[in-house]
């Protein structure tokens, strides 16, 4: 059994701010375990998360993007913990609005039923922390988060993304 994992999310709304286009949503999760590092994109549409971690956001903004990765890395740490194979994970996030209404004692004045979900899956998992991370800045781990959520807003082919290596390469 490992004693931690690292969990590393970005969320990203792109055309956030421009009512004549569609605002395309992504999610990244970056999984740090014993210095393997594991990269996870997933796509919104229609404010939606379809795959392996169903989730309305309602609405895609910068807010609900976050709000939604942090859901994604609750679940892979349920998961992880339910196994377990883990004892104890810490969610990094560059997102202060997200982690303080999640684990924090902020209140939401806007999407609140999402920030409801979140919470009552947050509730769920045992020894999960929040620690907030400076955005665009020089941890590593952070940047490649944001990659894979621009990566799933722009919904680049799978093939495509690059693994945290390759992309390092690039950085």
């Amino acid at each position: 059994m490992l004693e931690m994992i690292e969990i590393y999310v970005d969320g990203s709304a792109i055309n956030n701010e421009n009512p004549n286009k569609p605002t395309l949503g992504g999610v990244g999760v970056v999984i740090v375990d014993d210095g393997e590092v594991e990269g996870i994109k997933v796509e919104i549409s229609n404010h939606t998360i379809l795959e392996d971690y169903p989730l309305d956001l309602k609405q895609t903004t910068n807010n609900t993007t976050e709000l939604a990765a942090i859901y994604v890395a609750l679940k892979l740490a349920r998961d992880l913990e339910m196994n377990k194979w883990v004892k104890s994970v810490v969610i990094y996030g560059d997102s202060q609005y997200a982690g303080n209404l999640v684990f924090g004692n902020w209140k939401p004045k806007e999407n609140k039923e999402l920030v409801a979900t979140v919470k009552q899956l947050a509730n769920l998992v045992p020894n999960v922390t929040w620690e907030y991370v400076k955005a665009h800045a020089d941890n590593q781990y952070n940047n490649y988060a944001d990659y894979l959520a621009r990566s799933g807003a722009y919904k680049t082919p799978q093939t495509e993304v690059l693994s945290f290596n390759d992309w390092l390469l690039t950085a």
